[in-house]
C-alpha cells in the first residue's frame, strides 16, 4: 500500500501574514493594514522580509500561520518519532476502536526484510520463517483475539510495523525543524520519505519559507542538491496548482524524486 502525505488546510497568503507580521514590529501601522495594502507592500516586500527573518534567525514570525496534513497509511514506527515533535498537534487513529486488520495490506514492509528468513524456536520445533509469514501469524492471533476479548487488549499483539492513519498540524516554524531532523540522512528512512513530500507540499504554497533547511540537514551535501532538484520539480508544476479551482485536490508529480518508497503527495486548493 502507498503512503499518502494530503496538505488539507494552510493559512492563505501565509507569507504575506508572516511579513505583515515582521514589519508591524517596526512600522506605525498595525499588521492588517500593511496586510491589506498591496499597493505600499507589495509582492517584493514579502519575499524580501521572509528571506531576511530566515537569514537573521528570526524565526519567531513564523508561527502566525498553520499547515494540516493528512497521513495516511504510515507505519506506527513513523508516528513513534513524528509525535515527538510536542510544537506540533496530532490526532491519530486508533487501535482500540479500529479494527486495524481486515482482508487488506495491513503494514509496512521495508527492503531490508523482504527476503530475509530466522529460525525460531517454539518449544522444540524449529521453524523458518519470513517477515511475511511472522505478520500472517500476527494477524490470525489478533483477529482469533477479537472474538474473545476487546479491541483494546487485543492491540497488545500489534507490530510496530501496523498501518496507521495521523493528522499534524504545526506552524511552519516548526515544519521547518521537522523538515531539517527529518530530511537528514541520518534519519529513518520511512519518516525521511514522508516528510521530503510534507516538505515538497509545504514548499508549493510557501517557497520563501521553506526554500531552505536548517542544521543538520543543511550540512549534508546531499541534502542540499537533492532540495535543489526538489524546488526545480515543484516550479515545474505551480502553474497548474495555481489555476485550480479552490477545493479541488492536486497531487504532485514526484516521480522524478527519489524515494525508498511510495509517497503520493496531494494538496487541497483553497
Amino acid at each position: 500500500m502507498n503512503s499518502k502525505v494530503c496538505l488539507i488546510s494552510y493559512t492563505p497568503k501565509i507569507e504575506r501574514l508572516c511579513a505583515a507580521a515582521m514589519r508591524s514590529c517596526y512600522s506605525n501601522k498595525a499588521a492588517h493594514e500593511l496586510y491589506l495594502d498591496e499597493e505600499n507592500f507589495p509582492q517584493s516586500t514579502v519575499e524580501k522580509l521572509i528571506n531576511k527573518a530566515i537569514e537573521l534567525g528570526h524565526y519567531s514570525i513564523l508561527e502566525h500561520g498553520v499547515l494540516t496534513f493528512s497521513l495516511q497509511a504510515v507505519s506506527r514506527v513513523l508516528t513513534h518519532q513524528l509525535v515527538r515533535h510536542r510544537m506540533a498537534s496530532f490526532s491519530q487513529q486508533s487501535q482500540r476502536h479500529v479494527n486495524i486488520i481486515e482482508d487488506k495490506e495491513w503494514y509496512i514492509k521495508p527492503n531490508t526484510l523482504k527476503e530475509h528468513k530466522v529460525e525460531v524456536k517454539l518449544d522444540d520445533t524449529k521453524l523458518v520463517i519470513s517477515y511475511d509469514d511472522f505478520m500472517k501469524i500476527s494477524a490470525e492471533y489478533y483477529k482469533m483475539l477479537l472474538e474473545n476479548i476487546n479491541k483494546e487488549d487485543a492491540r497488545f499483539i500489534l507490530p510496530n510495523a501496523t498501518l496507521t492513519n495521523i493528522t499534524l498540524t504545526a506552524n511552519p516554524r516548526e515544519l521547518r525543524h521537522i523538515y531539517s531532523l527529518r530530511c537528514d540522512p541520518s534519519a529513518q528512512w520511512e519518516i525521511r520519505d514522508v516528510c521530503w513530500v510534507m516538505l515538497a507540499l509545504s514548499y508549493l504554497i510557501a517557497p520563501n519559507i521553506f526554500s531552505t533547511l536548517d542544521a543538520p540537514a543543511k550540512n549534508a551535501n546531499d541534502v542540499l542538491s537533492k532540495l535543489e532538484k526538489l524546488k526545480a520539480i515543484i516550479n515545474e508544476q505551480r502553474s497548474y496548482f495555481e489555476k485550480l479551482d479552490s477545493g479541488k485536490v492536486f497531487e504532485l508529480n514526484l516521480k522524478e524524486f527519489e524515494l525508498e518508497h511510495t509517497v503520493k503527495g496531494l494538496i487541497v486548493k483553497l
